[in-house]
């Protein structure tokens, strides 16, 4: 393993599970520095202190809640380097049955969450020249039936990252974003087991948005760990506004 990040200073959001522990543990075992925000303490804890980090409680839902875990985050670190907006819902549900409450849910989550935890950060990535990657979807880039409320977000985070980019290009910040399609996490999991999903929603997904390597299995967190600490890394430099696709294809059916 290299050390591209030894003595970096990373604030990480939704390192609980998935996408979000294995990036955790990718950072730290390229040398990073860790504080973890999750509205899962317990589980985040863990995670942390398994990587001689420190964790946060953090609700995404509370735009306060950004400014607040950003502080923490600076009194244990002294700075901050990179900034990873991992934390996020799945949301499923027709267009026309998607509730306001679901709605609401998943734009505070999903949207929100990463605009206000940029906004606080940037005073500390301008000082340390550093960047940010965010966790999109291939269905912010190309819809997926039956989820409309989370392919706008995820549209949104595309579009916070470009924004973001091209804001901050002048003070020595890089913004990206990388756009996953099926990922084998145990939210993913809880979809495909139809948890919460009318079947006939989930079903109907599938048969119109396969991926076109059908021949290989779903893509794992660490494979979007991987891509998330490339575009962290100096290796990616000159990248700012990208948008780092791993669908299978999926967005080209």
């Amino acid at each position: 393993m290299i050390h591209r990040f030894a003595g970096k200073r990373v604030l990480l959001t939704g390192g609980a599970s998935g996408i979000g522990r294995a990036t955790a543990e990718r950072f730290a075992a390229e040398g990073a520095r860790i504080v973890i925000g999750d509205v899962d303490l317990e589980g985040a804890s863990t995670v942390a202190q398994s990587l001689g980090g420190k964790a946060f409680s953090y609700d995404a839902r509370d735009p306060a809640a950004a400014g607040g875990l950003v502080t923490e985050a600076v009194e244990v670190l002294g700075g901050i380097d990179i900034l990873l907006n991992v934390a996020g819902i799945m949301t499923w549900g027709r267009f026309e049955e998607t509730s306001p409450q679901a709605w609401q849910r998943t734009m505070d989550i999903n949207l929100s969450g990463p605009f206000f935890l940029i906004q606080a950060s940037i005073p500390h990535l301008k000082a340390s020249k550093g960047n940010v990657v965010s966790v999109a979807s291939a269905g912010g880039l190309h819809p997926v039936y039956g989820t409309s409320a989370y392919g706008v977000s995820k549209a949104g985070v595309i579009a916070i990252t470009q924004s973001a980019a091209l804001e901050f290009a002048r003070f020595g910040v890089r913004a990206n974003a990388v756009a996953p399609g099926g990922v084998a996490t145990p939210m993913h999991e809880k979809s495909s087991a139809g948890g919460g999903v009318d079947p006939a929603i989930f079903a109907e997904a599938a048969g119109r948005n396969m991926p076109k390597l059908t021949d290989r299995p779903a893509c794992t967190p660490e494979e979007v760990a991987a891509a998330i600490a490339y575009l962290a890394s100096d290796e990616a430099r000159y990248a700012t506004g990208t948008v780092l696709v791993l669908d299978g294809g999926q967005i080209t059916g």
